[in-house]
């Protein structure tokens, strides 16, 4: 599925049969790469792992989008540096960096991100409900090899829901000669009009060895990039791996509140030792005043090594705004200048106020639109508040345009799910066509306010139909908390390096005392029995002061299937026949006083 705002590029697309040569290389650092038409080559030998029981289905895979992370299961040895985790591109790449390749794809090596990726088959792939497209990943018992393989995977079609033609491939990591081997299985093409890419690229952009540019890979081929015997090739490279936590994802803290301490986490990411360098970090605000700045030296670093620097001075805000926690390593003659800064966004806001507002843009729609074509899917925005407990109260979506008077829904779930993805449903709300204010940002009160505990929720913006858009901020700094939900599956945004979503959250602190005490979860037992065919009970032992208790069922989708009005406390137990739900997986949540619980429940007749 293209965003609708996507340009339609004209590319000119090679032969379709490869070339002729059977080998090439060596790329700056010493790769190169043989087939096996070459007599020195690697032989062909397709590696069958979906039937192997160890071998695990990588799911999460959609159109445009990647998973990850995942162990490789040894420490693999990858230009001058070893890589232990990997990502999973629908495009037909692994990358051992979080970023995502989509089209039009480009000529490696290449600075544009993202960098420190293998390109199997980059091309427009497409994985949906409806087509047969899978991913499957298996590392052996020796824990010496990693095979990845895409099985049955379409290109994206627009004239085709499902996608058109076939493509199975699989990349080979092995530890045994740190070797890489792209190895393609089937290949069936309707349309020649799709790009492509094959080849490696290092972690800065910088080197790479292209094996071939818009030209298809047949069946029955293997292509294996050899690493050097020997290289000269030297790296002084000193880097800012993120700010405050793995991902340099934004954060809300109080204005006059506890003081936000800052860390960085550096790396030697060269093949030289590096004597001790400076980092520089500090956090400025919009008109790029420093607020606070630290100067540390750095230990000095051997090949790989990683160091966390907590500074001396932490960040005290006294004003509400959107600031910036910048640290830079400024190691001379650095190799590899684009991975030396890292930027975290930090948004101080009034918890002072009665309604506070949580957002990570400036309230300026100034990028281009999003929306899905065929008018369905969505994107959301993960929200941690700044304190514990308090209460949701509204959700708001800034709507750009709505041609076609369409509605949308906003969707409320935690962040149970794996890698602290969404979890389960905690409110949904469907706005009808002519509540859809064009040109301005929406607010949604919820029916109940959601009380909060712990953790974080996304808030979901999902699209009713054909044309609705939803506006965007490119205005720096950048949360890293946005994602995108496209055929039922949830992934990071593709845009996320250089967008913010305008999807915000108003809260308020809790103003009784009680319940809010003790997380609510606290006083309730799961369902049982679950799986569950006909009657199922949840126990509870709540204070006596409760007034009333609010049950509803949900769908994963978020679409209430029955709901039951309030009934007065009555201690003990609530029971509900579920004989009338299809199979599968529900979420039952409970409103006491205000008070909100989610229980899984899966049905199974």
């Amino acid at each position: 599925m293209k965003k609708l705002y996507m340009l339609i590029c004209f590319l000119s697309i090679g032969t379709i049969n490869l070339l002729a040569q059977t080998s090439g290389g060596p790329d700056a650092y010493g790769y190169i790469w043989r087939n096996n038409l070459d007599p020195q080559g690697p032989t062909y030998k397709w590696i069958t792992i979906d039937t192997m029981a160890a071998a695990q289905q990588i799911n999460g895979l959609a159109d445009d989008n990647n998973t990850g992370s995942f162990a490789i299961g040894f420490p693999f040895h990858y230009y001058w540096y070893n890589v232990t985790q990997f990502w999973v591109g629908s495009n037909g790449y692994l990358g051992f960096t979080n970023g995502q390749l989509s089209a039009p794809f480009v000529t490696i090596p290449g600075t544009a991100n993202p960098q420190n990726f293998l390109a199997a088959f980059a091309s427009d792939l497409l994985f949906d409900p409806l087509n047969s497209a899978k991913a499957w990943r298996w590392t052996n018992a020796a824990n010496d090899t990693l095979v990845v393989t895409w099985k049955d995977v379409p290109f994206y079609d627009a004239a085709i829901p499902a996608g058109s033609g076939l493509n199975t491939f699989q990349v080979i990591l092995s530890a045994v000669d740190s070797s890489i081997t792209y190895q393609y299985f089937a290949q069936s093409i309707s349309t020649p009009t799709v790009n492509a890419s094959v080849g490696i690229e290092n972690n800065s952009g910088l080197v790479g060895l292209q094996h071939s540019f818009n030209t298809y890979p047949t069946p029955g081929l293997a292509i294996k990039f050899y690493y050097p015997a020997n290289t000269s090739f030297a790296v002084s490279d000193a880097s800012t791996i993120s700010n405050s936590n793995s991902e340099t994802s934004g954060v809300h803290i109080s204005k006059s509140g506890q003081a936000f301490p800052l860390s960085t986490t550096i790396k030697n990411t060269g093949n030289q030792p590096l004597n001790s360098f400076n980092v520089f970090g500090r956090v400025v605000n919009a008109s790029n005043i420093i607020q606070v700045q630290n100067t540390v030296a750095s230990s000095s670093l051997a090949p790989g090594q990683i160091q966390t620097i907590n500074m001396t001075n932490s960040f005290n805000p006294i004003n509400a705004g959107i600031f910036r926690f910048i640290n830079d390593t400024q190691l001379g003659g650095d190799a590899t200048p684009s991975n030396n800064q890292k930027v975290q966004e930090v948004v101080v806001v009034d918890t002072t106020a009665a309604s506070i507002l949580l957002s990570f843009d400036n309230g300026l729609s100034n990028g281009v639109a999003h929306s899905w074509s065929g008018g369905v899917g969505g994107v959301g925005v993960h929200y941690t508040p700044p304190f514990y407990p308090c209460q949701i109260t509204d959700v708001l979506a800034y709507i750009t345009a709505n041609p076609n008077n369409v509605g949308y829904s906003m969707v409320v779930k935690d962040d149970s799910g794996p890698n602290n993805q969404p979890g389960a449903v905690l409110d949904s709300i469907g706005i009808g066509p002519g509540l859809v204010s064009p040109a301005a940002w929406n607010t949604t009160t919820l029916a109940m306010p959601l009380t909060i505990n712990s953790g974080g929720v996304y808030v979901m913006w999902l699209m009713d139909g054909m044309g609705i858009t939803l506006g965007t901020n490119t205005t720096t700094p950048y949360s890293n908390h946005n994602v995108e939900y496209v055929n039922g599956v949830t992934g990071a945004y593709r845009g996320n390096e250089n967008t913010d979503l305008m999807i915000n959250m108003r809260i308020k602190k809790l103003s009784s005392v009680g319940i809010n005490d003790k997380a609510i979860g606290d006083y309730f037992a799961n369902v049982y029995p679950n799986p569950s065919s006909d009657i199922v009970s949840l126990n509870f032992n709540l204070p006596t002061e409760i007034k009333s208790i609010n049950y509803e069922v949900l769908d994963l989708q978020g679409k209430s299937i029955f709901v039951n009005s309030s009934i007065h406390y009555n201690p003990g137990r609530i029971t509900m026949d579920v004989s009338s739900l299809k199979s599968g997986i529900y979420i039952c949540k409970i409103t006491v006083d205000g008070t909100t619980v989610v229980k899984k429940l899966v049905v199974n007749h």
